[in-house]
């Protein structure tokens, strides 16, 4: 079968090759990938060097398809099946956070696509019990958009509590800034975006998904939080930004004092600006990661039901055969999401 495959720890380093079909066992299901999605972190890891245990391996996390291989033992699927599933591959289930639940905290984690096969291919391999059933009216390109709302619904409505008419500032305006967005205004909350220039097309489905303001990076966005906010700042920011230490800087100056700031972008290696200032305004800095099994169920609920639009998000689908443009579309920013399609019998 075909897979685009990271095969050395060179930047860059993306290929469209042959590769062996994987094998069934008894607590994996073999499915057979309709849709998948490229994420920002797909696009950063194109970019970077990885370390020698992370390659070779095939990227892909965020995907949706039907189930082509199944364990005789298991009851509650079937061949056949439309699924979706999560980015954990294994986790130890003996840990304490794995035994409060939290089991995207567990620190033997293993993850689909961070050094283990992901779904830029034709077949994927996936452990039964990371597995969703899609339901009738999901398509398998909304399917492939569950992950990244999960992680938008764990920052916004699980490790943050915006709040109905207060206003909650977002960060960037990829998709996990813009389901964040979705997510605060299913409790009534007023939503300012931040975005760049080169962000227009993504602003303007931020405004359609119901943003109540636009602010542009390059226009002093602390100034405009203040001026918005009375001088006081706003109650929470989400910063979604990854690769950048100068908006977790911006968020610090324009949270209210007693406010919050949810940090989910990544690769933020340093920030500028004194730590003096979250002790200063008493704030609380949040990390958020990841997912898990019950927030699934309500992304899926919520997709299902029409409560959030991840539809309005997927700009263009392509052949899997065409990543290269996939990825262009991505790094110019002339699209949102990109999803990829296996060419299949």
């Amino acid at each position: 079968m075909k897979a685009l495959v990271r095969f050395d720890t060179k930047p860059e380093t993306l290929e469209f090759r042959e590769v062996s079909k994987p094998e069934l066992d008894d607590t994996h299901a073999i499915l057979k990938v309709k849709a998948v999605g490229i994420c920002g972190r797909d696009l950063e890891h194109f970019r970077e060097e990885l370390g020698e245990n992370k390659v070779p391996f095939i990227p892909g996390h965020e995907y949706s398809g039907t189930i082509a291989e199944l364990p005789d033992h298991v009851k509650d699927f079937k061949v056949g099946d439309r699924v979706t599933a999560e980015t954990v591959d294994y986790v130890c289930g003996e840990c304490e956070v794995c035994d409060a639940g939290n089991y995207n905290l567990c620190k033997k984690r293993k993850n689909i696509s961070g050094g283990m096969n992901g779904a830029f291919t034709d077949l994927v391999k996936v452990p039964l019990g990371y597995m969703h059933k899609l339901p009738d009216n999901v398509s398998f390109e909304e399917g492939a958009m569950v992950e990244p709302a999960c992680v938008s619904y764990n920052a916004t409505l699980v490790n943050s509590s915006p709040k109905e008419n207060e206003l909650t500032v977002i960060i960037g305006v990829g998709t996990v800034g813009l389901l964040c967005l979705q997510m605060a205004k299913l409790k009534g909350a007023k939503v300012a975006l931040i975005g760049l220039p080169d962000d227009a097309i993504r602003m303007k489905i931020g405004e359609e998904l119901g943003a109540d303001y636009l602010i542009y990076a390059t226009d002093n966005p602390v100034e405009k939080v203040l001026e918005l906010t009375k001088q006081n700042g706003a109650p929470l920011v989400i910063d979604t930004v990854g690769a950048s230490s100068k908006t977790i800087d911006q968020a610090l100056e324009m949270v209210r004092p007693g406010g919050q700031i949810t940090k989910v972008g990544w690769f933020m290696k340093t920030t500028n600006t004194t730590f003096d200032t979250l002790v200063r305004k008493n704030i609380r800095l949040q990390g958020s990661f990841s997912h898990t099994h019950q927030m699934w169920k309500e992304c899926l609920d919520l997709i299902s039901n029409g409560k959030i639009n991840v539809k309005i998000m997927i700009t263009h689908v392509l052949p899997l055969e065409n990543w290269r443009e996939g990825f262009e579309l991505g790094f110019k920013k002339e699209g949102l999401k990109v999803i990829l399609k296996p060419t299949q019998e």
